[in-house]
This record gives structure tokens, sequence and C-alpha cells, in this order.
């Protein structure tokens, strides 16, 4: 299921309900009515509802007509929960019945730190682009999925709901490296207070990196202040700014520095790897999806800061990337993105602008946010033509911090294809306002996340880790790495069975496949389908198994970003590693 969550809300006031603090639930005994017109309804229906992108996307409509019917006992569309055995509510009661339940898994904020961690492939936390549940609302809907989630009666006390507090996130505090990746640490660095201007700077970090990198997650996480923060990367051979300076778009004057300006022209777009406006950003690209980082000689960082106040604010950024082996990876993800630069906001007045981008090939998109500054009212867009004709697909008013929405199975667009950037903008100055890269300037952006290629299932071969469409002695070698892992284990790490561990189950699979190989495939029209005896696989992987009892060797690249530290994990196992590079 996509992570496209509630953010329009319907009005309740006709049901006598209101999912909003001070509204009164006296007089309600049905527990599910409650949740159904004052939690689902104001949250979630209206996004939810027939005909709706989320809906297509999801599955799921939650409309009165349709919503208990929907949710209980089903299936989630989510793959990554559904192959957990999750139901969107189980009847199953208490806490097996809580933990069953994918619902909970999607509004539970207070645990995101599990949900996030656990569950990458869950999506994200609902609503999107409104505040979670509050607290009360939480524990009702609680107590309704462990008596059962009946239909009738009353099962949760309404006093629950008078706890109008809500889930806040956790201060600035800063990421643990990646296990496997690089991190990259930028500053403490001086926000400008509000009687100068807004603080946008580039600072080249330099570090080297010999081979391609792929990226299955990136986290990014900021001091408060901070309006976006983006991420360049110089490919090999590209020429380098000076390492380890602050160099400042803007002087604290407001005067332009022509030079930053037109090295920053060069990066954007299509230097740029990942970015983001919410404070706290941990994304998972679907199964299967990586961003390819190619060999380099470092990155530049552009961190953008609005300060409000009357003094100096504290500005800080860390960045985690982490990567998996080019194994693992089926489809490789890329940035782009659409804009307008022909804004020009007539002052005193409200102007809603509208333009439309075209789509020149099939693309896959899983990830969409927009950029726009402190002047808009509403950012809108919309599918025009094609399968999602007529269709919102992403909605924010929040200006400063647009939510990242994510979609998992992906919104695809055929080539000619066009999406639509409504934006609606209050100028309420005396000067008109044009596209510009400061706060009190205009943008219209859509950034997003993309891959292109056939997404039918491929042909798997149970035991096939490195690809090659045969089991061999090479699969074998690969297997002996990763046996023992407990959780988090992946087809390319030996789970064939789909339960995150690689155990002896997985063992089992690969001896039943050994010596097998896919029809078509080059080795099997060379050998046909000669196998080797069983007794000789087992001496073969019992070898293998004893010799991996000793772990892995890993090596750390370190590298200074501002005041801080960042550091690169790549394993070297040897001749497995080898085996794996030489797919």
């Amino acid at each position: 299921m996509s992570n496209l969550r509630c953010f329009l809300c319907l009005s309740v006031v006709a049901a006598g309900f209101a999912s909003l603090p001070g509204v009164s639930w006296a007089g309600v005994d049905d527990t599910w009515s409650t949740i159904q017109h004052g939690i689902l309804g104001g949250n979630c229906a209206s996004c939810h509802s027939a005909g709706t992108s989320f809906a297509a996307q999801s599955g799921l409509v939650l409309t009165p007509d349709v919503a208990y019917d929907e949710l209980i006992t089903e299936l989630p569309k989510n793959s990554a929960a559904r192959a957990d055995g999750l139901r969107r509510v189980s009847t199953l009661g208490g806490q097996s019945g809580l933990h069953q339940s994918f619902l909970w898994e999607k509004i539970n904020a207070p645990e995101q730190e599990h949900y996030y961690n656990d569950h990458p492939g869950y999506g994200a936390i609902m609503p999107l682009g409104r505040p979670p549940l509050t607290n009360g609302e939480l524990a009702y809907v609680r107590e309704w999925i462990i008596a059962g989630a009946p239909q009738t009666g009353s099962v949760a006390s309404l006093s629950l709901l008078d706890d109008t507090t809500r889930y806040e996130p956790p201060p600035f505090a800063p990421l643990a490296p990646p296990v496997q990746g690089i991190q990259l640490h930028l500053g403490p660095f001086d926000v400008w207070p509000s009687e100068v201007n807004d603080r946008e700077f580039l600072y080249y970090e330099p570090l080297e990196t010999t081979e391609d990198l792929f990226v299955t997650q990136y986290e990014i996480a900021y001091r408060p202040g901070s309006h976006h923060f983006i991420l360049y990367n110089y490919p090999a051979g590209t020429p380098t700014p000076p390492p380890n300076v602050y160099r400042d778009l803007r002087n604290q004057q407001g005067q332009t520095n022509l030079q930053v300006a037109l090295q920053l022209g060069n990066l954007f777009p299509f230097q740029m790897f990942v970015g983001t406006q919410t404070p706290n950003t941990n994304y998972h690209l679907p199964p299967g999806v990586a961003l390819r980082l190619p060999a380099g000689s470092g990155f530049d960082l552009n961190s953008h800061s609005v300060n409000r106040t009357d003094a100096t604010a504290p500005g800080e950024v860390y960045v985690n990337l982490h990567t998996v082996d080019r194994d693992e990876v089926q489809f490789v993800a890329d940035q782009d993105n659409f804009g307008n630069f022909d804004i020009s906001l007539p002052p005193q007045q409200v102007t809603t602008l509208s333009e439309t981008f075209t789509f020149g090939e099939q693309r896959h998109l899983i990830q969409l946010w927009s950029h726009s500054h402190e002047h808009t009212v509403e950012f809108r867009i919309e599918g025009v033509g094609g399968e999602h004709d007529g269709e919102l697909l992403y909605w924010t008013n929040d200006w400063e911090h647009p939510p990242l929405f994510h979609f998992d199975p992906p919104l695809t667009f055929e080539a000619g294809d066009q999406v639509r950037l409504v934006t609606t903008y209050d100028n309420w100055t005396d000067e008109t306002i044009e596209f510009g890269p400061l706060s009190s300037d205009e943008m219209q952006f859509m950034f997003y996340i993309y891959y292109t290629g056939d997404l039918s299932t491929p042909d798997l071969l149970a035991g096939d880790i490195n690809g090659d469409d045969e089991v061999d002695r090479a699969d074998a070698a690969l297997f002996a790495q990763y046996f023992g892992m407990e959780s988090g284990a992946t087809w390319g790490t030996g789970d064939f069975d789909g339960d995150g561990k690689t155990t002896v189950s997985d063992l089992a699979m690969l001896q039943a496949s050994y010596g097998s190989r896919l029809a078509g495939s080059p080795m099997a029209a060379t050998f046909g389908a000669a196998l080797p005896e069983p007794t000789g696989f087992v001496v073969v992987a019992m070898g293998l198994l004893a010799i991996s009892i000793g772990g892995r060797v890993s090596r750390r690249v370190r590298c200074r970003v501002g005041a801080g530290v960042g550091s690169f994990n790549a394993e070297d196992a040897g001749d497995a590693e080898g085996a794996q590079r030489g797919r």
C-alpha cells in the first residue's frame, strides 16, 4: 500500500462528530460508529474515497458505506505487510489481533521508530500532511481492535477521547552511522537572524568512491529552521570546488555571490542525488529498487535555512546513505523534476498558477514532493491523460516542510502522460514577487524519484543468490557468508522462504536446487541438466558454513564534513564478494 495518507479533511459536522479538540463525544455509545465518522471520517475518508488515486494505490476505500467491509479481515495491498501475514484489521482480538492489524501499524505514530526500522516496506505513518491522531484516538482504536473489532456495541470508553495530546517528534539528535554505507555530518553552523537574509550555502566534502554504490535507504536529520537540504554528487572526473569551505550563495547584506550561483546552476538538477524539506526523513526504497551513486570524488552539501527570530540560531545536518550489493538490485532509480520558472505574482493579490508537464518515456514514480516558498497557500499535483487522468496525486499547504509521498506499488506514467502543477499564492506585500531563491521569492517545482523497466516478476530459482540463473558453488559460498542472519535477510542474503532470516530451511531449499538452471540460460544450453551428487553439495556447503563462523572483515573509509565525521563501510568477503561482482 502506498504511503498516500489523508490530508484533506472531510467535514463531519453533519454526522455530529469531529476529530478536533473540544468536540463533545457525549451520547455516542457505538464504538465502530465513533471510529468511522469521528476518526476515519475526519482524517482519512476524503483521500480514501472511490475514484481517487489514493484509493487506487492502496486498494482501500474508507467512506462510511464500505469502510467496515474494506477493513475487516481483508489482506492489505502492501506486499511487505501481506508477506508478514497482516490483515487490514484482524478480528482475532487481544494483543495478537492488534499486532496482526496493518491499520494499527499505519496510525501508531508514537512507535514510528519501530515502524520505520523494523518494517521499511510498510510505507509511512498516516495521515500524511496532517498531524498524527491524538493519543486518545489511538487508545480508542486500540481498544476496539483488542476487543475483536466489532461492528456494533460499545467496547471502548469515550473518556479516552478526552486526551487530545499528540505525538511530537523527538528533538534533533545525531544519526547512528549505517552498518554499510556513508554518513555525512554538516556543521554546526550559524543561521542568521530575521533582520538579515536567508542563509543558503554549498559545502564540498571530498570522498573518493572507486565503484558505483547502490543506495536503498537514506536518512536526513536537521535542526529546526532548515528550509531544504540537497546532496549533490561529483562523478569521477568532474571539476570540484575547494573542500571544507562554506560557500554562501548570498552574504548577510543580501548580495549574491555570482560564482556560487553559477556552481549551483551547474549542479542542479543533474547532479542532485537526494533531498528533503522535512526535519526527519527516513526513506526506504521499495524492495529491489536502489539509487545508483556513481563512482566519484565527493559531495556538495546544499543547505537553505530560514530563521525568523532575532537571534542567531544553530544549524546542523546528518545524512546516512545505506548501501547494498549490486546483486540485490533489480531496478536502478533516479531523481528528476518538473519546474515552472515563469512566476510573477501581483502585489496584494491571491494568484493561482497552473503549469502542465509531459513525460517523455514510461516512468514508475516511487516518491513525490513539492517545492515552493512562504507565499504558498496550496500546492496540488494532478494527473492529465492516461491512467491517472483527473486524479489528485499530491496536496499540501505546508511550504516549509511539504510531505514526501511514497508509492508502492509505483505510480506508472506512460510516454505522453502529463501532470499539472496547480499552486495558489498570497502576495500580501506591495511588491511584485517573481521566481527566486529566497523564501520571500517564489518557486513551483515537483521533485520525484522513479525507475524504468518491466514490472513483471522475474523468474527466480531458489538458491540463486547471485542471479546468474543457476545454483552452484558460487551461490553456496555467498549463502555461507550470510547463514545465521536473524533479521533483515533478503533474497540476496539467502532468505529464499521470505521469513526475513537465513536459516537451515533456506539451506534445504538451496540444496534442493543445487545444480539447477533456469531454462534458456546460457549454462543450461551448454551443459544440459547435469546435477552434482547431493553428498557433494553437503560437503561443499558444510565446509563453507564452518568457514563462515569467523565472520566477515570490514574496511572503513573515514571523512570529515564540517565539524563532524562521516564514514563508509564496505564489506570484503574475499572470493564470495568476487563472485557477486562477477555477475
